[in-house]
């Protein structure tokens, strides 16, 4: 594991230690994630948080007039990546999908 995600991982963790998340959840969440293909795991545990981001932006915005607020600018990023990951996903998706109908040359 290389620096960067080693730091990532530190971060997440005392983050979610602040927020009283439980090792029993993240152990189900892995166990689920684990039932996924292999290739699938990364693109669902992604589509996962950004719908949790999204709802708290929601959750968020019925309470905040979006004034001078840190947490709507931080939401502002973190939707950002959401709209483009999810964008990719699609996209990759349908390049996938377009390959699986394409007629190869050596099925000819």
């Amino acid at each position: 594991m290389n620096e960067t995600v080693r730091d990532a991982l530190r971060q997440v963790e005392s983050a979610a230690r602040l927020y009283g998340v439980r090792e029993e959840g993240v152990t189900g969440f892995r166990e689920m994630l684990a039932s996924q293909h292999p290739a699938d795991r990364g693109t669902y545990a992604c589509a996962v948080l950004d719908r949790v981001v999204t709802e708290i932006a929601y959750n968020h915005r019925t309470e905040c007039d979006g004034e001078d607020c840190r947490t709507c600018e931080g939401l502002g990023e973190a939707l950002t990546v959401a709209v483009a990951s999810v964008r990719s996903m699609i996209a990759d998706e349908m390049t996938w999908r377009r390959r699986q109908n394409r007629r190869w040359f050596w099925s000819r």
